[in-house]
């Protein structure tokens, strides 16, 4: 098994991505739109928009382990969260998956119909991707906030395959620096304990 694909490849594509910058103006319009859509109380919208100008990167779990009944739902939640994101981040929200390749700037859900449509398979190499992550997004952490969405049904894997909880909990609490500038939200996309109760060691 292979390490998964370089989160950004170069630097000229850092560069390239201040093309992408929306004026905040523009992005309230579209955040008022998915406030009405998904008939978010006023209440949580007003809190959301603490997240304006973070940057902001999803991690998706495409393992096999996301093979099952609720594969749909759970796509669903993931393209909702996506689409109230990207209208907090002035270039669009990052979306990594765990076993294919990364895509930049999306500005909505429907840009990743084509690869939610594709089987999930493979292990759960979380803890190398969320390091790829903190590795490329280092002059955004210095400028602005990241906030980092890792939505997954599983317990993190090495590229073997084998379990690997600890490697996880270490880039957590002693790689992801400093702390209050690097959030992280984990959306559990399970309710089955075994799977993910190590999140809430």
């Amino acid at each position: 098994q292979q390490d998964p694909p370089p989160y950004q490849n170069n630097l000229q594509a850092n560069r390239q991505s201040l093309n992408y910058y929306r004026p905040a103006e523009e992005r309230m319009v579209d955040f008022q739109e998915l406030v009405a859509r998904y008939e978010i109380n006023h209440t949580f919208a007003t809190k959301l928009r603490a997240l304006e100008g973070y940057e902001i990167v999803f991690i998706c779990d495409d393992s096999g382990s996301m093979n099952t009944p609720l594969g749909y739902e759970l796509k669903q939640t993931i393209s909702i969260v996506i689409d109230l994101a990207s209208v907090f981040d002035p270039d669009d929200v990052d979306v990594c998956f765990l076993n294919c390749e990364p895509v930049f700037h999306v500005r909505n859900s429907e840009q990743l119909v084509p690869i939610f449509a594709v089987r999930p398979s493979d292990p759960t190499p979380i803890v190398s991707v969320f390091r790829c992550v903190l590795r490329d997004k280092q002059h955004e952490i210095e400028e602005r906030k990241l906030l980092i969405l890792l939505a997954t049904d599983g317990v993190p894997t090495d590229n073997q395959g084998h379990r690997d909880i600890r490697s996880f909990e270490y880039v957590l609490k002693q790689e992801r620096k400093p702390t209050n500038r690097i959030p992280v939200t984990i959306i559990a996309c399970t309710d089955d304990d075994d799977r993910i109760g190590y999140l809430n060691d």
